[in-house]
């Protein structure tokens, strides 16, 4: 009987997938439908990018570094794609840089708690499967496992073993966001752009910044462009300047300091100019020369009361007396280094422009002078 002979075919080498080391870890992630991490943790990446690099794109070794985390490992993978499928970020681990979209900038610098809170609501129903969910069930309040996984799995294809980390993540976002049973992402709570702009126009004309919590305080009111008109500074700039600079520095100076609520533009109501015109000390930022403060500005100092002239060192001059008019400048560039600094500057700018309110020749007796008048 012959004996059969075998052929040994060569082994094929498989070939290189030119995947990186730890690609597998975003291909686990691309499988799962949903942000690994909840939004309240995600939120950390785009508020370590305002509060430590002034809201610029960042080098992705350093925001690993600000969460204190290693750039290669998992939570920071997950940190950061939890934030980029938020809607908040750009880029991922293995990127160079990790930089704010334009809605993650909208979320970071909104103008008021309020108008933050729908934001954040926002970013929540951008996640289609959160907001599926939330529809499905009207809220928050989700049925026991056995039930709620029989839904995931046939209505929304989500995989089994995935059921347990998507109820924790769900109701944690839930909480962090004040949605409970009885949401609907067509409620004003849906955070809808629609929802913002009712909730904006429904406030009060002048909105209360900071109060040192005493009684006998003066009232600071600031002047300033709200919404920026040229490619000279970028979204949200001027909330910063306002919320970082100059509310923390008018309340140490021992000031109230309130501000219009413009309403979602830089209109002019009647009430502001009550405001205008009452306060005990109006601070003015000058900066891009905006027309509606320089409306304000001419009101104001037509009253001679108190005015403390702020603006940018890049901010070219606006009166032809500049040098006997006191204006304060500050650093454009707002990085935290920075406003440890000006913040000091500023405070004793206001507190002096205060304390010397009734030596000092008033901003319309300069200009009369120089008018020849």
């Amino acid at each position: 009987m012959k004996s059969k002979t075998t052929t040994n075919k060569p082994t094929e080498k498989k070939k290189p997938t030119g995947k990186m080391k730890h690609a597998g870890h975003s291909a686990e992630h691309n499988k799962v439908s949903f942000p690994r991490l909840p939004l309240e943790e995600a939120m950390r990446i785009p508020a370590a990018i305002k509060e430590k690099n002034g809201g610029e794109p960042w080098d992705t070794a350093m925001v690993a570094k600000a969460m204190e985390m290693a750039r290669m490992s998992v939570k920071f993978f997950y940190l950061v794609a939890s934030s980029r499928d938020f809607g908040l970020t750009i880029g991922s681990r293995d990127k160079p840089t990790i930089s704010l979209s334009d809605f993650g900038r909208e979320v970071v610098y909104a103008g008021t708690p309020e108008q933050e809170a729908l934001k954040k609501r926002d970013a929540f129903l951008r996640v289609d499967l959160f907001r599926n969910v939330l529809e499905h069930y009207k809220g928050s309040n989700l049925p026991e496992m056995k039930y709620l996984g029989n839904v995931l799995k046939a209505k929304f294809g989500l995989p089994e073993d995935k059921h347990e980390e998507f109820s924790k993540i769900f109701r944690a976002n839930c909480d962090y966001l004040g949605i409970s049973a009885g949401f609907t992402t067509d409620h004003p709570g849906g955070a809808t752009d629609q929802a913002i702009k009712a909730q904006i126009d429904s406030g009060p004309s002048v909105v209360v910044l900071a109060d040192p919590g005493k009684s006998s305080a003066p009232t600071a009111f600031v002047i300033m462009p709200f919404v920026e008109k040229t490619d000279t500074h970028r979204t949200g700039y001027f909330h910063e300047v306002l919320n970082n600079l100059i509310t923390p520095a008018a309340k140490d100076a021992g000031f109230i300091v309130k501000t219009a609520n413009r309403k979602g533009s830089d209109v002019i109501q009647a009430t502001i100019i009550n405001d205008l015109t009452s306060a005990d000390l109006v601070i003015a930022d000058l900066t891009e020369h905006n027309p509606n403060v320089l409306f304000e500005l001419g009101i104001r100092i037509a009253q001679e009361k108190p005015v403390a002239l702020i603006k940018t060192k890049e901010t070219g001059r606006i009166f032809d007396v500049d040098n006997i008019i006191r204006v304060h400048e500050y650093n454009s560039c707002l990085w935290a280094s920075t406003l440890e600094k000006d913040r000091p500057a500023l405070k004793d700018h206001i507190a002096a422009t205060w304390e010397n309110r009734g030596k000092d020749r008033s901003y319309m007796k300069v200009l009369q002078q120089a008018a020849g008048t």
